[in-house]
Protein backbone atom coordinates (compact mmCIF):
# COMPACT_ATOMS: atom_id res chain seq x y z
CA UNK A 1 0.00 0.00 0.00
CA UNK A 2 2.65 2.14 0.88
CA UNK A 3 4.43 2.02 -2.24
CA UNK A 4 1.26 2.48 -4.42
CA UNK A 5 1.19 6.08 -2.35
CA UNK A 6 4.55 6.45 -3.66
CA UNK A 7 4.31 5.90 -7.15
CA UNK A 8 1.08 7.90 -7.34
CA UNK A 9 2.81 10.62 -5.25
CA UNK A 10 5.82 10.70 -7.59
CA UNK A 11 3.69 10.69 -10.93
CA UNK A 12 1.70 13.90 -9.23
CA UNK A 13 4.80 15.77 -8.83
CA UNK A 14 6.02 14.60 -12.39
CA UNK A 15 3.11 16.08 -14.10
CA UNK A 16 3.19 19.68 -11.99
CA UNK A 17 6.84 19.90 -12.32
CA UNK A 18 6.89 19.72 -16.47
CA UNK A 19 4.45 22.49 -16.98
CA UNK A 20 6.29 24.54 -14.76
CA UNK A 21 9.43 23.96 -16.75
CA UNK A 22 8.01 24.58 -19.94
CA UNK A 23 6.39 27.47 -19.01
CA UNK A 24 9.98 28.61 -17.19
CA UNK A 25 11.57 27.56 -20.62
CA UNK A 26 9.01 29.40 -22.58
CA UNK A 27 9.39 32.32 -20.44
CA UNK A 28 13.09 32.63 -20.71
CA UNK A 29 13.40 32.28 -24.72
CA UNK A 30 10.48 35.33 -25.07
CA UNK A 31 12.92 36.93 -23.00
CA UNK A 32 15.91 35.96 -24.72
CA UNK A 33 14.55 36.49 -28.34
CA UNK A 34 11.32 38.02 -28.25
CA UNK A 35 12.74 41.58 -27.56
CA UNK A 36 15.53 41.50 -30.10
CA UNK A 37 13.10 40.15 -32.71
CA UNK A 38 10.91 43.25 -31.82
CA UNK A 39 14.02 45.65 -31.61
CA UNK A 40 15.16 44.38 -35.10
CA UNK A 41 11.89 45.33 -36.46
CA UNK A 42 12.19 48.42 -35.09
CA UNK A 43 15.69 49.29 -36.79
CA UNK A 44 14.45 48.16 -40.03
CA UNK A 45 11.60 50.46 -39.89
CA UNK A 46 14.08 53.11 -38.62
CA UNK A 47 16.73 52.74 -41.91
CA UNK A 48 13.56 52.86 -44.09
CA UNK A 49 12.15 56.17 -42.71
CA UNK A 50 16.12 57.08 -42.83
CA UNK A 51 16.46 56.21 -46.38
CA UNK A 52 13.03 57.79 -47.36
CA UNK A 53 14.12 61.13 -45.46
CA UNK A 54 17.30 60.96 -47.78
CA UNK A 55 15.57 60.60 -50.64
CA UNK A 56 13.42 63.60 -50.00
CA UNK A 57 16.52 65.69 -49.40
CA UNK A 58 18.33 64.70 -52.32
CA UNK A 59 14.83 65.21 -54.81
CA UNK A 60 14.82 68.92 -52.81
CA UNK A 61 18.83 69.70 -53.50
CA UNK A 62 18.08 68.50 -57.23
CA UNK A 63 14.80 71.12 -57.43
CA UNK A 64 16.98 73.70 -55.90
CA UNK A 65 19.75 72.94 -57.97
CA UNK A 66 18.06 73.27 -60.98
CA UNK A 67 15.89 76.34 -59.94
CA UNK A 68 19.13 78.17 -59.08
CA UNK A 69 20.52 76.82 -62.80
CA UNK A 70 17.11 78.14 -64.79
CA UNK A 71 17.58 81.38 -63.05
CA UNK A 72 20.85 81.92 -63.77
CA UNK A 73 20.47 81.16 -67.64
CA UNK A 74 17.27 83.93 -67.63
CA UNK A 75 19.64 85.95 -66.09
CA UNK A 76 22.22 85.94 -68.47
CA UNK A 77 20.26 86.23 -71.59
CA UNK A 78 18.53 89.44 -70.02
CA UNK A 79 22.02 90.94 -69.50
CA UNK A 80 23.28 89.88 -73.08
CA UNK A 81 19.65 91.32 -74.43
CA UNK A 82 20.58 95.04 -72.65
CA UNK A 83 23.97 94.57 -73.96
CA UNK A 84 22.33 94.19 -77.48
CA UNK A 85 19.92 97.33 -76.65
CA UNK A 86 22.78 99.41 -75.38
CA UNK A 87 24.77 98.84 -78.64
CA UNK A 88 21.95 99.68 -80.80
CA UNK A 89 21.74 103.08 -78.73
CA UNK A 90 25.45 104.04 -79.66
CA UNK A 91 25.68 102.42 -83.08
CA UNK A 92 24.91 105.85 -84.39
CA UNK A 93 25.58 108.12 -81.55
CA UNK A 94 29.07 110.47 -81.75
CA UNK A 95 29.51 110.54 -78.01
CA UNK A 96 28.48 108.50 -75.29
CA UNK A 97 26.30 110.09 -72.28
CA UNK A 98 26.83 110.01 -68.67
CA UNK A 99 24.10 107.91 -68.56
CA UNK A 100 24.67 104.86 -71.03
CA UNK A 101 28.55 104.83 -69.38
CA UNK A 102 26.41 104.29 -65.98
CA UNK A 103 24.45 101.43 -68.15
CA UNK A 104 28.41 99.94 -69.30
CA UNK A 105 29.21 99.74 -65.92
CA UNK A 106 26.32 98.17 -64.01
CA UNK A 107 26.49 95.59 -67.13
CA UNK A 108 30.37 94.57 -66.22
CA UNK A 109 29.04 94.55 -62.55
CA UNK A 110 26.40 92.28 -63.19
CA UNK A 111 27.75 90.23 -64.97
CA UNK A 112 31.08 89.31 -62.97
CA UNK A 113 28.65 88.39 -60.75
CA UNK A 114 27.30 85.49 -62.66
CA UNK A 115 30.07 82.87 -64.49
CA UNK A 116 30.37 85.11 -67.42
CA UNK A 117 33.64 86.33 -66.34
CA UNK A 118 35.04 87.33 -70.01
CA UNK A 119 31.46 88.57 -70.99
CA UNK A 120 32.51 90.95 -68.64
CA UNK A 121 35.62 91.48 -69.49
CA UNK A 122 34.38 91.81 -73.28
CA UNK A 123 32.07 95.01 -71.64
CA UNK A 124 35.08 96.57 -69.30
CA UNK A 125 36.47 96.39 -72.88
CA UNK A 126 33.98 98.77 -74.90
CA UNK A 127 33.19 100.73 -72.16
CA UNK A 128 36.74 101.59 -72.32
CA UNK A 129 37.40 102.53 -75.75
CA UNK A 130 34.04 104.11 -75.80
CA UNK A 131 35.00 106.49 -73.05
CA UNK A 132 38.83 106.37 -72.58
CA UNK A 133 40.68 109.91 -71.54
CA UNK A 134 43.80 110.41 -71.63
CA UNK A 135 44.99 110.79 -68.42
CA UNK A 136 42.28 108.81 -66.70
CA UNK A 137 43.40 105.50 -65.57
CA UNK A 138 41.24 104.62 -63.65
CA UNK A 139 39.08 102.01 -66.15
CA UNK A 140 42.42 100.29 -66.73
CA UNK A 141 42.43 98.74 -62.86
CA UNK A 142 39.00 97.16 -63.23
CA UNK A 143 40.22 95.82 -66.45
CA UNK A 144 43.14 94.44 -64.69
CA UNK A 145 40.92 92.89 -62.31
CA UNK A 146 38.83 91.29 -64.72
CA UNK A 147 42.28 89.43 -67.06
CA UNK A 148 43.59 88.33 -63.64
CA UNK A 149 39.91 86.63 -63.13
CA UNK A 150 40.20 85.17 -66.15
CA UNK A 151 43.36 83.82 -65.77
CA UNK A 152 45.03 85.87 -68.25
CA UNK A 153 48.54 86.16 -68.34
CA UNK A 154 50.21 87.82 -71.18
CA UNK A 155 51.05 91.23 -71.82
CA UNK A 156 48.65 93.79 -73.40
CA UNK A 157 49.39 97.07 -74.85
CA UNK A 158 46.95 100.05 -74.86
CA UNK A 159 47.26 103.72 -77.16
CA UNK A 160 44.72 106.23 -76.18
CA UNK A 161 42.59 103.34 -75.15
CA UNK A 162 42.34 100.96 -77.37
CA UNK A 163 44.16 97.50 -77.07
CA UNK A 164 47.36 97.37 -79.74
CA UNK A 165 46.48 93.96 -81.73
CA UNK A 166 49.65 92.28 -82.73
CA UNK A 167 49.36 88.10 -84.04
CA UNK A 168 52.13 87.60 -81.49
CA UNK A 169 51.33 88.88 -77.98
CA UNK A 170 53.93 91.69 -76.42
CA UNK A 171 56.58 89.77 -73.23
CA UNK A 172 58.28 91.71 -70.36
CA UNK A 173 62.61 90.71 -70.64
CA UNK A 174 64.58 92.09 -67.98
CA UNK A 175 61.52 94.30 -66.20
CA UNK A 176 60.93 96.24 -70.01
CA UNK A 177 57.68 95.67 -72.00
CA UNK A 178 59.02 94.42 -75.75
CA UNK A 179 56.11 94.83 -78.67
CA UNK A 180 56.00 93.58 -82.41
CA UNK A 181 57.28 96.69 -84.22
CA UNK A 182 54.54 96.89 -86.73
CA UNK A 183 51.92 96.61 -83.90
CA UNK A 184 53.32 99.36 -82.17
CA UNK A 185 53.90 101.92 -85.04
CA UNK A 186 50.92 101.31 -86.79
CA UNK A 187 48.92 102.37 -83.04
CA UNK A 188 51.09 105.43 -83.27
CA UNK A 189 50.77 105.88 -86.37
CA UNK A 190 54.57 105.63 -87.77
CA UNK A 191 56.45 104.30 -90.58
CA UNK A 192 58.58 101.44 -90.34
CA UNK A 193 61.17 100.26 -92.43
CA UNK A 194 63.20 96.45 -92.13
CA UNK A 195 67.11 96.44 -92.90
CA UNK A 196 67.79 92.83 -93.62
CA UNK A 197 71.81 94.08 -94.44
CA UNK A 198 72.09 95.79 -90.98
CA UNK A 199 69.71 94.20 -89.02
CA UNK A 200 68.04 97.25 -87.98
CA UNK A 201 64.34 98.56 -88.00
CA UNK A 202 63.97 101.98 -89.03
CA UNK A 203 60.97 104.29 -87.41
CA UNK A 204 59.51 107.57 -88.42
CA UNK A 205 56.98 109.77 -87.55
CA UNK A 206 56.86 113.42 -88.80
CA UNK A 207 60.44 114.88 -88.41
CA UNK A 208 61.46 112.19 -85.66
CA UNK A 209 63.70 109.58 -86.99
CA UNK A 210 64.82 106.18 -84.44
CA UNK A 211 67.08 103.07 -86.00
CA UNK A 212 67.04 100.46 -83.68
CA UNK A 213 69.64 97.40 -84.35
CA UNK A 214 69.06 93.98 -83.32
CA UNK A 215 70.52 92.64 -79.93
CA UNK A 216 72.22 95.70 -79.53
CA UNK A 217 71.71 98.56 -76.74
CA UNK A 218 72.10 101.28 -78.91
CA UNK A 219 69.67 103.54 -80.96
CA UNK A 220 70.48 106.04 -83.34
CA UNK A 221 67.90 109.44 -82.54
CA UNK A 222 67.61 112.19 -85.52
CA UNK A 223 71.38 111.26 -85.38
CA UNK A 224 72.43 110.86 -82.20
CA UNK A 225 72.96 107.47 -80.67
CA UNK A 226 71.47 106.96 -77.33
CA UNK A 227 71.90 103.99 -74.80
CA UNK A 228 69.09 101.34 -74.50
CA UNK A 229 68.36 99.68 -71.20
CA UNK A 230 67.24 96.53 -73.25
CA UNK A 231 67.98 95.46 -76.96
CA UNK A 232 65.36 95.12 -79.91
CA UNK A 233 65.17 90.90 -79.92
CA UNK A 234 64.22 88.25 -82.88
CA UNK A 235 61.52 86.07 -81.70
CA UNK A 236 58.91 84.34 -83.35
CA UNK A 237 59.63 85.51 -86.67
CA UNK A 238 58.71 88.92 -85.20
CA UNK A 239 61.49 91.96 -84.26
CA UNK A 240 60.53 92.71 -80.99
CA UNK A 241 61.27 96.55 -79.37
CA UNK A 242 61.54 98.33 -76.09
CA UNK A 243 57.83 99.72 -75.75
CA UNK A 244 58.72 102.24 -73.39
CA UNK A 245 61.83 103.78 -75.51
CA UNK A 246 59.87 104.22 -78.67
CA UNK A 247 56.51 105.51 -77.21
CA UNK A 248 58.80 107.96 -75.65
CA UNK A 249 60.94 108.59 -78.24
CA UNK A 250 57.58 109.27 -80.72
CA UNK A 251 56.06 111.53 -77.83
CA UNK A 252 54.06 109.28 -76.19
CA UNK A 253 53.67 108.75 -72.35
CA UNK A 254 54.09 105.33 -71.30
CA UNK A 255 52.84 103.78 -67.92
CA UNK A 256 52.81 100.30 -66.34
CA UNK A 257 49.93 98.40 -64.84
CA UNK A 258 51.11 95.32 -63.14
CA UNK A 259 47.49 94.33 -62.14
CA UNK A 260 46.74 92.05 -65.41
CA UNK A 261 49.83 93.00 -66.74
CA UNK A 262 48.85 96.18 -68.69
CA UNK A 263 50.83 98.99 -70.55
CA UNK A 264 49.27 101.94 -71.01
CA UNK A 265 49.90 104.48 -73.96
CA UNK A 266 48.47 107.98 -74.20
CA UNK A 267 49.72 109.47 -77.38
CA UNK A 268 50.60 113.40 -76.75
CA UNK A 269 51.43 114.19 -80.43
CA UNK A 270 48.08 113.30 -81.93
CA UNK A 271 46.46 114.92 -78.69
CA UNK A 272 48.49 117.95 -80.20
CA UNK A 273 47.96 117.38 -83.71
CA UNK A 274 44.27 117.18 -83.17
CA UNK A 275 44.38 120.37 -81.26
CA UNK A 276 46.06 121.98 -83.93
CA UNK A 277 43.85 120.87 -86.52
CA UNK A 278 40.98 122.29 -84.37
CA UNK A 279 42.20 125.86 -83.85
CA UNK A 280 43.40 126.09 -87.58
CA UNK A 281 39.28 125.33 -88.38
CA UNK A 282 38.53 127.98 -85.72
CA UNK A 283 41.04 130.36 -87.85
CA UNK A 284 39.65 129.18 -90.96
CA UNK A 285 35.41 129.79 -90.38
CA UNK A 286 36.80 133.26 -88.72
Amino acid sequence: MKKAISTSLVAILLATSVPAALAADLESKGKGNGKPEVKAEATEKTKETSVKESDTDTDSDDENSTEASTESKIKDVKLKKELIELRQELKHAAEITEDQKAKYEQLVAELEKTTDKHGALEVQLELLQRTYQKGDHTPFKKLGELLENTGSTEVSAFVDGKQVKADVAPFVQGGRALVPVRAISSALKAEVNWKPETRSVEITRGEKSITLFLDKKEASVDGKTISLDTAPVLKNGRVFLPLRFISEQLNAKVEWQEEGKIVIIDDIQASQESEQDTDSDDTSAK
